[in-house]
């Protein structure tokens, strides 16, 4: 979900993302719990100087439970990209179906991050321990997005949903102007994307009434069916001319990824 400059809140306020000091979202996570490679629900903001922040819930193979990450990357345009953690493979282990809040705030100087599963009010909370600048960028931010290493539809077939309840800056909740971003937009240009590739075609992207969305499993039959809409399930974090890399350097960058992120659990145990 990308919210851009000037979204407008539910008292009818306009965002503007310079003076925004805590991004939250508010959701419930899909009823997934095994995975063949890694799946999350991430958080993203963008800081001034062009680094980005990231908190999620997600679930990794060989676990049943989703646990909590965070992590910051000060260039996104470089490639391979770095991924500095500051938080992995913590508690609180999070249910599938778990009510869950994600939070990027600034506090005493600093920026932080909190995690907190709402149906057992087991949450953490620390530090992105970087010199991150104060303010926000100006534009679209893609802050909340269903990401996933995985293409197995048997991941995500009985997933029932995840749903993003809130999402709120300042306190205040966005209820208007934000969009979906998930394949190739020539009328969006975000500042940055969570993702390198279009998402699946058996997950489908909805907004409700009350301004919640939506990610859901719905299988295409084939010509006969419409197709579902485009979610931002995606694959890697990066800028949008990324989307462009050969399909060799995407599969280069997730094999360097996992085995980056399987050296860091064994130490994290």
């Amino acid at each position: 979900m990308v919210v851009p400059e000037n979204a407008r809140f539910s008292d009818g306020r306009h965002l503007s993302w310079g003076n925004a000091t805590a991004v939250s979202v508010t959701m419930r996570l899909p009823n997934i719990s095994f995975t063949d490679y890694p799946t999350l629900a991430v958080e993203s903001v963008m800081a001034a100087d062009g680094s980005v922040m990231q908190v999620a819930a997600g679930i990794y193979p060989n676990y049943t439970k989703w646990l909590a990450y965070a992590w910051y990357i000060q260039q996104v345009q470089t490639y391979p990209q770095t991924y500095e953690w500051v938080l992995n493979s913590s508690r609180p282990e999070m249910s599938a179906g778990a009510p869950v809040s994600l939070s990027i705030h600034l506090s005493l100087g600093r920026w932080k991050y909190c995690i907190e599963d709402l149906s057992t009010h087991q949450a953490i909370i620390g530090d992105y321990a970087v010199n991150v600048p104060l303010a926000l960028k100006a534009g679209d931010q893609e802050v909340f997005a269903f990401e996933s290493y995985s293409t197995s539809s048997v991941v995500f077939a009985h997933m029932g949903n995840l749903t993003l309840n809130t999402l709120t800056v300042n306190g205040r909740q966005i209820q208007a102007d934000w969009y979906g971003y998930g394949s190739w937009d020539t009328h969006h240009n975000p500042l940055f994307t969570v993702g390198g590739r279009n998402p699946p075609s058996y997950i489908s992207i909805q907004e409700t009434k009350d301004a919640s969305w939506f990610w859901s499993y719905h299988e295409w039959l084939g010509s006969g069916q419409a197709p579902p809409q485009r979610s931002p399930l995606t694959i890697l974090v990066g800028v949008p001319t990324l989307a462009a890399i050969a399909a060799v350097a995407i599969l280069y960058m997730i094999k360097r990824y996992l085995e980056r992120f399987s050296k860091n659990l064994k130490r994290s145990r």
